[in-house]
């Protein structure tokens, strides 16, 4: 007998909106009542979250450093443990995705979730606006939209998905997370003081809510003040670390195309 699953709800983590947009095709494919919680701002992570008899869990995250966010990890080990079906995502600006899609996977194991469907997508790049230009595109989103269609299927069965498939990709022990960032946005003369960076910002880095002022060890480099600046007053890093984010650039032109892990 297959699960009797009702209910979806999408839980994500999207400073720059491309994983939100992933998320919704998803949603799609998926075809069923949608309950959605964007834990972006802190304001909604601190509420915490009750799960429900009969869903699924659509857990969406970006990639920082190959690895998913550290406060999302712990907003996961809060939730409640038990049997539970999940559909796995993380997505990454057209480079690589690391150990964060193994990572989502072992962190919903040891909840005791059942991973059905797992898949890496691609977004436009935090830093740069030629890795993964313009992406999730409407390619991009019929891949997703198709990717929760075939989850749906899988969810009817009893069939489930192991690590076999994301260790091709991914190893343990993961990568280390970078211990200190060495720098962060900057503002410039063009800052109208408009607090929009602040309003957006996903761990309160701007000390005492000043646009030019931010707190390098809550920084976590997710770039919303500099994507949603309206003046266009942000930026990252020096000269430096332009040229090597150039680089890095050119050699990761060519387009990746979304991974999908099924049962």
């Amino acid at each position: 007998m297959g699960r009797q699953i009702i209910l979806n709800t999408s839980l994500y983590f999207s400073p720059t909106g491309t994983t939100r947009r992933i998320v919704k095709s998803v949603s799609a494919g998926l075809a069923m009542r949608p309950r959605e919680f964007d834990l972006t701002l802190p304001s909604v992570r601190d509420k915490g979250l009750s799960l429900e008899r009969d869903e699924v869990l659509s857990l969406a995250f970006p990639v920082y450093h190959g690895r998913l966010p550290i406060l999302v990890k712990d907003f996961l080990l809060k939730l409640p443990n038990g049997k539970r079906p999940v559909v796995a995502m993380v997505v990454y600006g057209n480079r690589a995705y690391g150990d964060s899609l193994l990572e989502l996977f072992d962190l919903c194991r040891a909840k005791g979730y059942e991973v059905v469907a797992a898949a890496a997508f691609v977004g436009e790049h935090s830093y740069s606006h030629v890795m993964g230009k313009g992406r999730p595109d409407p390619a991009d989103e019929e891949r997703a939209r198709c990717f929760g269609l075939a989850a749906r299927q899988t969810l009817l069965g009893d069939a489930y998905l192991t690590d076999k498939a994301l260790l091709a990709k991914a190893k343990r022990p993961y990568r280390p997370y970078p211990q200190r960032l060495e720098f962060c946005p900057t503002t410039s003369r063009r800052c109208a003081n408009c607090l929009t960076c602040v309003k957006l910002c996903p761990v309160g880095a701007f000390i005492n809510g000043d646009p030019k002022n931010i707190d390098l060890e809550r920084c976590i480099l997710c770039a919303a003040c500099v994507k949603f600046c309206p003046e266009r007053a942000k930026s990252i890093g020096d000269d430096d670390f332009c040229d090597d984010m150039a680089a890095l650039a050119a050699a990761n032109l060519d387009r990746k195309e979304p991974q999908i892990f099924l049962p």
